[in-house]
C-alpha cells in the first residue's frame, strides 16, 4: 500500500505539473498581448510611445490581479533575438525523469525552478515601437503544485488508515479470533474441561479443529446419558467434574468487536467537520434566532453542550439496557439529525438538527466506550482504551479529509446523504459484531440513579482531583488553542487555509500511532495518573514555546509536540479515573466514564471562551505563553497534592 500511494502521488504531481505549466504559460501569454493591444490603441488614438503615462500603474495593477505572474515588463524598440515564449516539455524519457524529479525536489524544499516568460511586440505603422515581456512566478507555480502534493498525501494517508481499519477487523475475525478460539479450547481441555467449546462459524481448519474436540466431548457426554439411564449415578461426579452437561456454547467478546462500528459512525460524524461554518453561512436567513456571526459557530456550541448534558444519563441507560441495544438506539437520534441537514433551509434548521445528532452521538460513544471497558482486564486498560481513542483519532482525520473532498465535488448537503449510509452501516455492524452479553450483569441489577453516581464520585478526592486538575486543562488545550487560538493566529501568519487545515491535522496524525506505545508504557509502569500528571505539564510546557516564535514553523512545532504530549494523557486519564472511580462503592466503569466525559465538555466550552478573553487584551504570543504557564501550574499542583498531600480518600456515605 505505501508503495502504491508514493508511486500514485509522484503520478499525481507529474500530470499535474505537465497540465499547469502550459496553462500558466497561455495566461501569460494572454497577459502580454492585452497590454500590447491596449498599448497599440493608444498609439493608434494619436499618443506616441515616448509619452505614454501610467503604464506602470497599469502592468502593477495587472500583476496583482493575476498572481501567476511575477513582472510585466514594457520596453522601447524592437525585441530581442534571444527573448520568447519558453517553457517547452522535454522530449526524452531521461529529460522527462529528470524533469519530474526536479519537480518533486522543488516541491519538497519549496525551491523555485522553471521560469517562463510570454513576449509580444509592439507595432506602429509596421515597425515595432517596444515589446512586452511577461514574465511567470515559479514560487506562484511551486506553491500550487504543493497544495496538490500535500493534499494527494492527506487523502492516501486517509484512505490507508480506513483500509488498515478494515484489514485489523477481517484479520481478526479470520485469523486472530478462530486461533484464539483453538488456544482457549485447548486451555479449557488441558484444565479438565470436557464441555462444548465456542467455534468459528466459518469452515476453516481451526474450526475443524475444534469441531473434533467437541465430536470427542460429545461422545464422551452420551455415553455418561447412557450410563444414567441404566441407573449408574456415580457419573453424575464425573459430569460435574468435567463439564459434560455443559451444552451451551460459552461466547466471549473482544475489543475487536466494537471497533469497527464504532470507526464507520465516527467516520459519518466527522465528514461535516470541515465546511459545517461555511454550510450554516451559506443557509443563513435574517430571521434566524442570531446575527450570522453567532449563528456561524453556534451548532458547534449547541453540539457540545447537548452532550454535555446527555452523556451523565447515557451512562445510566447504557448500565439498564446494555452496551448494544444502546449503541442501536442510538443511531435513530443521529440519522435524524443527518436527515434534518440535508432538508434544511436556514441556519436554525441546521442547529436544531445537529443539536439532535449530538444526543445519538453522546449514547453511542458512551455505549461503546463502556463496552470496551467491560472486557478489559486491569493489566491492559490502558492498551484497550488506546484502541478507542486511536478509532477516534482515525476517524477524525479520515472523515475531515473525506469530508472536504466530498463537499467540493457534491455539495454540502449532499455529505450528509453520505453520513446517513454510513452511519446506517455502522448500526448493521454493530447489529451483527456487538455482543449481547456485555454489560449484562450491570443491566441485572438496578444501577444507581445519574444524581446518586454524580453525588458519589464528587466526595471521591482522588476523582475530583483527576478532573479538575487534569482532563478539564487537557480539553481546554485542545478546544481553546487548537481549534480557536491555531487557526487564526496561522492566518495572521497569512498561511492558506489549506496549510491551516494540514497543520491541525497533523495532532491527530501523531496521536494516532504513538498512543498505543504510550499506552503500552503505562501498562508496564503502572502509573497511569503519574504519566497524566506529567504530561499536563510537559503541554503547558509546549505552548510557551511560541513565545517570541511568530512563524508558522514554530506553530507547526508546537502542534506536533502536542500532539506526542497529548498521546500520553487520553488512554491513561481514563485508566486512572476508573482506577479512581473503582474506591467509591457501588459505582460502575461506565457511570464513571460518563461523569469523565462530562467533566471534559466543560474543558471543551470553557477553551475558546477563554482564549477569546484573552486575545482581547493580549496578543498571540503572550496568549499561548500565559496559557501554556497556567495549564503547566495547574499540573505542578496536582503533582505536590499526589507527592507530599496525603493520599485521596473516599468519603464515607
Amino acid at each position: 500500500m505505501l508503495v502504491a500511494a508514493a508511486l500514485s502521488i509522484l503520478t499525481t504531481i507529474t500530470q499535474y505539473e505537465n497540465q499547469l505549466q502550459p496553462f500558466i504559460l497561455a495566461k501569460t501569454e494572454s497577459v502580454a498581448l492585452k497590454v500590447r493591444n491596449d498599448i497599440e490603441y493608444a498609439l493608434s488614438i494619436g499618443v506616441p510611445f515616448d509619452k505614454l503615462r501610467g503604464v506602470d500603474k497599469f502592468v502593477s495593477d495587472l500583476t496583482e490581479v493575476h498572481p501567476e505572474l511575477s513582472l510585466i515588463e514594457v520596453q522601447p524598440g524592437p525585441m530581442p533575438a534571444e527573448a520568447g515564449s519558453t517553457g517547452a516539455e522535454p522530449d526524452t524519457f531521461a529529460a522527462s525523469l529528470l524533469h519530474g524529479l526536479n519537480a518533486v525536489l522543488a516541491i519538497v524544499s519549496g525551491q523555485t525552478y522553471g521560469a517562463t516568460q510570454a513576449t509580444a511586440e509592439i507595432m506602429f505603422e509596421g515597425q515595432a515601437v517596444g515589446h512586452v515581456i511577461a514574465h511567470t512566478d515559479p514560487a506562484y507555480v511551486v506553491a500550487q503544485m504543493q497544495s496538490v502534493f500535500f493534499d494527494s498525501v492527506v487523502i492516501l494517508m486517509a484512505v490507508t488508515l480506513v483500509a488498515v481499519e478494515i484489514v485489523v477487523v477481517l484479520t481478526g475475525f479470520s485469523i486472530t479470533e478462530p486461533l484464539r478460539k483453538v488456544e482457549r479450547a485447548i486451555r479449557l481441555r488441558a484444565s479438565g474441561d470436557l464441555g462444548l467449546y465456542e467455534n468459528s462459524a466459518r469452515d476453516t481448519l481451526p474450526k475443524r479443529f475444534i469441531d473434533g474436540l467437541n465430536a470427542m466431548n460429545d461422545a464422551l457426554a452420551d455415553q455418561v446419558a447412557a450410563l444414567r439411564q441404566a441407573g449408574a449415578r456415580m457419573v453424575d461426579h464425573l459430569a460435574e467434574r468435567y463439564h459434560l452437561d455443559r451444552r451451551v456454547v460459552p461466547s466471549e467478546a473482544t475489543i475487536i468487536d466494537a471497533r469497527i462500528p464504532l470507526f464507520v459512525f465516527c467516520v459519518a460524524e466527522e465528514l461535516q467537520k470541515s465546511f459545517l461554518p461555511l454550510f450554516v453561512a451559506e443557509y443563513y436567513q435574517p430571521t434566524d434566532f442570531f446575527e450570522k456571526s453567532i449563528m456561524v459557530g453556534l451548532p458547534i456550541s449547541c453540539f457540545m453542550f447537548v452532550i454535555a448534558a446527555i452523556t451523565p444519563f447515557a451512562g445510566g441507560l447504557v448500565d439498564r439496557f446494555g452496551n448494544r441495544r444502546l449503541f442501536l438506539v442510538g443511531l435513530l437520534p443521529a440519522l435524524a439529525g443527518y436527515v434534518g441537514c440535508y432538508l434544511a433551509r436556514s441556519a436554525d434548521d441546521i442547529v436544531i438538527a445537529r443539536s439532535i445528532t449530538a444526543l445519538g452521538y453522546a449514547i453511542i460513544t458512551i455505549s461503546a466506550q463502556s463496552y470496551i471497558a467491560a472486557i478489559l482486564t486491569k493489566e491492559n486498560r490502558a492498551k484497550g482504551m488506546a484502541i478507542f481513542v486511536g478509532v477516534l483519532m482515525a476517524a477524525t482525520m479520515c472523515g475531515t479529509a473525506i469530508g472536504g473532498i466530498l463537499a467540493d465535488w457534491l455539495g454540502y448537503k449532499q455529505v450528509f446523504l453520505v453520513s446517513i449510509g454510513l452511519a446506517s452501516l455502522a448500526g448493521v455492524l454493530g447489529f451483527v459484531m456487538l455482543s449481547r452479553d456485555v454489560g449484562a450483569a450491570a443491566a441485572a441489577k438496578k444501577p444507581a440513579g445519574a444524581g446518586s453516581a454524580i453525588a458519589t464520585l464528587m466526595r471521591n478526592s482522588r476523582f475530583v482531583l483527576i478532573v479538575l486538575f487534569c482532563a478539564i486543562p487537557a480539553k481546554i488545550i485542545l478546544t481553546g488553542f487548537l481549534y480557536l487560538f491555531v487557526p487564526i493566529y496561522l492566518a495572521s501568519l497569512e498561511a492558506s487555509q489549506s496549510e491551516i487545515g494540514r497543520i491541525m491535522m497533523l495532532y491527530s496524525l501523531i496521536i494516532i500511532p504513538i498512543s498505543p506505545v504510550a499506552s503500552h508504557f503505562a501498562d508496564r509502569l503502572n502509573r497511569n495518573l503519574a504519566i497524566v500528571i506529567g504530561a499536563t505539564i510537559m503541554s503547558g510546557i509546549v505552548l510557551m514555546g511560541l513565545y517570541q516564535s511568530a512563524t508558522v514553523a514554530a506553530v507547526l512545532a508546537v502542534v506536533a509536540a502536542l500532539g506526542v504530549v497529548h498521546a500520553f494523557i487520553k488512554a491513561p486519564l481514563i485508566v486512572a479515573a476508573m482506577e479512581a472511580a473503582e474506591q467509591s462503592p457501588d459505582i460502575t466503569r461506565t457511570s464513571a466514564l460518563s461523569l469523565l466525559r462530562t467533566s471534559e465538555r466543560i474543558g471543551s466550552v470553557a477553551g475558546p471562551v477563554l482564549v477569546a478573553a484573552m486575545l482581547v487584551r493580549l496578543d498571540y504570543q503572550t496568549t499561548a505563553a500565559l496559557l501554556g504557564l497556567g495549564i503547566s501550574a495547574i499540573g505542578l499542583v496536582m503533582a505536590l497534592i499526589s507527592i507530599f498531600g496525603s493520599k485521596p480518600e473516599v468519603a464515607d456515605a
